[in-house]
């Protein structure tokens, strides 16, 4: 009996899985908002945010459908290359086990891909309308170019492929990266001294908000996802007073105004945002 209720669990979350995925991302919000309005970390200055929930909503739907896009057409492209002994397979390693080694190797190759994003300029562009934000709620969390979705996946993709990881693990994966970085995003508070002992082993809204500064030598750091551990072992991470950061200025020092956030102006930013730039110069 207890075989047949696995298999019969298992067959309902396959058959369900887009809308358990679904559910999470946009149930994670729901949730998440109410409790910003109970427990806030920061008060916005900004009354009307109406507009930028709105775009920060819409390219949440956009980017979760294009996942599904990716899934369907690069994932099974890639299958067609799948090892015959995958890596974790042919060392017989537990799901236990094989969640650890998947979670550091993702978050190793995030860490780099997202610290790209910082260094190169041709690659900044497409990650300004994640920092152009100039509130910090669980709505940035989503507010992400499809392009940053497409080259992480290229690079990811095939890793995770080449270790050959259960289902099982990979989907508690995606749980967990899209609950943190709900978290992590949330405009909610932590008691002082529990966020100092947890920013040790898991990111807290308070470590990756300074990610979100205007001041750009707080947004140059604190890159990690779900552990921080890559920002402290290549000296990436910084802090400030923990009573500064309720008033620290967020954003960048462009594209700061309500129309900035319109939807179809963030589509277009990586290829207008170096010109913004050009003309604010010349003024």
């Amino acid at each position: 009996m207890k075989v047949i209720s696995v298999e019969i669990e298992q067959t309902f979350f396959q058959q369900y899985y887009f809308e358990i995925q679904f559910a999470a991302v946009f149930g994670g919000i729901f949730i998440l908002f109410l409790l910003e309005e109970l427990i806030p970390r920061r008060r916005t200055n900004n009354k009307n945010q109406t507009m930028r929930w709105l775009s920060n909503i819409a390219l949440a739907l956009i980017n979760f459908f294009f996942s599904h896009v990716y899934v369907f057409l690069f994932i099974g492209f890639l299958l067609k290359f799948e090892p015959e002994s995958p890596v974790l397979q042919a060392f017989n390693i537990s799901d236990f086990g094989s969640l650890i080694i998947i979670i550091l190797i993702i978050e190793f190759i995030s860490y780099w891909i997202h610290r790209a994003y910082h260094t190169f300029p041709s690659l900044w562009p497409i990650h300004t309308i994640h920092h152009t934000d100039t509130e910090f709620d669980v709505t940035t969390s989503q507010r992400n170019h499809p392009f940053e979705l497409i080259i992480s996946s290229v690079f990811i993709s095939p890793i995770v492929l080449l270790l050959g990881a259960p289902a099982i693990v990979l989907t508690i994966h995606y749980f967990l990266q899209t609950a943190v970085s709900l978290i992590t995003h949330s405009n909610i508070i932590i008691p002082k001294n529990i966020d100092r002992i947890l920013r040790w082993f898991v990111v807290t809204p308070d470590f990756h908000r300074m990610h979100h500064a205007s001041d750009r030598k707080y947004t140059d750091s604190n890159y990690s996802i779900i552990i921080p551990i890559f920002d402290y072992l290549f000296k990436t991470s910084s802090k400030i007073d923990n009573q500064k950061l309720p008033d620290m200025e967020l954003g960048l020092d462009v594209l700061r105004t309500s129309q900035d956030n319109r939807v179809d102006k963030l589509l277009i930013q990586p290829f207008t945002y170096r010109q913004t730039i050009r003309e604010l110069k010349v003024k």
